[in-house]
């Protein structure tokens, strides 16, 4: 059944794209009106929605958001139902119990997550009376705190997902500078880091934000622009320039078959060179004799 997750994944991802770009435009906007407020609600839900069921779609396989009664159609039977639209999926609200268990949530995040929804069935099923415009900032707390925790970066074409500012792909240049520097998306995000994960963060290497958080499953991930990777790709150096400890980032898989590499510093953002020792492995800046060989 392997054509029936890659057809729903495809979808999943290229309309969740869509959703998210909208809201984030209208919550962006310098002028904000009713349209905007409104369009916010509705494209972050539908945007949540559609993450949230690719997320259990990356776990469960499809099975896990298709109703029982198509469970035993063949996968031909299945990508026609699909292609015509009668295919049934499983609600939002066993998707969301699902994510919620699966990531951090407390009690202002549930909050949030039952606001955006209420909003939504309030705007679709009776409209509403007046615009909440606090809403337009809520949004940017619902992407920090619900949204970023539910790899989105999966939706990016394979080079957009690791080692590279994955925000800035997903949104484009344009937007993605909005929301940096028309938000309060940056401070949220470093509060959620050090929330999550306050024993270990660093200044990240793509956006130079203090963001760049140890994961319990041994990923760096940047709670700004989500630039991540495995713990292993990377070797940290304290700075020769900044006298920073551990910010000088370097390439830990191949430092070893080089006499020097070049790392980057994410605190003072200077290139510096470094190599390891080949007695203690401990790695210095370059030509700096190694402190524990002398």
């Amino acid at each position: 059944m392997d054509k029936v997750d890659e057809q729903l994944a495809f979808r999943l991802k290229k309309t969740f794209k869509l959703y998210i770009r909208s809201a984030l435009e209208n919550a962006l906007s310098e002028t904000p009106s009713e349209s905007n407020v409104l369009q916010t609600i509705i494209n972050m839900q539908a945007a949540i929605e559609l993450i949230g069921k690719f997320f259990v779609l990356q776990r469960e396989g499809w099975k896990g958001i298709i109703k029982g009664q198509f469970h035993d159609k063949t996968e031909a039977e299945l990508l026609l139902l699909i292609e015509s639209g009668e295919i049934q999926t499983t609600p939002y609200w066993k998707n969301k119990e699902f994510f919620s268990n699966e990531i951090y949530l407390n009690v202002d995040d549930i909050e949030l997550l039952d606001k955006f929804q209420n909003h939504r069935n309030q705007v679709m099923h009776l409209g509403m009376s007046s615009s909440p415009n606090e809403i337009l900032n809520e949004s940017i707390w619902f992407m920090v705190r619900v949204i970023n925790q539910l790899d989105w970066q999966d939706t990016l074409l394979m080079h957009d997902q690791y080692l590279a500012n994955s925000l800035k792909s997903l949104l484009g240049d344009g937007l993605y500078q909005k929301l940096l520097n028309n938000s309060c998306y940056i401070s949220e995000s470093v509060d959620r880091a050090y929330e999550m994960y306050p024993d270990d963060m660093k200044h990240c290497l793509q956006c130079a934000n203090e963001s760049w958080a140890l994961t319990n499953n041994l990923d760096r991930v940047c709670f700004v622009c989500g630039y991540r990777g495995n713990q292993d790709v990377f070797g940290f150096a304290d700075c020769p320039l900044c006298e920073v400890k551990g910010e000088v980032v370097f390439d830990a898989l191949n430092i070893g078959f080089n006499e020097y590499i070049r790392g980057k510093c994410c605190s003072c953002r200077e290139f510096v060179n470094v190599s390891k020792c080949k007695i203690c492995d401990q790695v210095s800046p370059h030509p700096q004799t190694c402190d524990s060989c002398i």
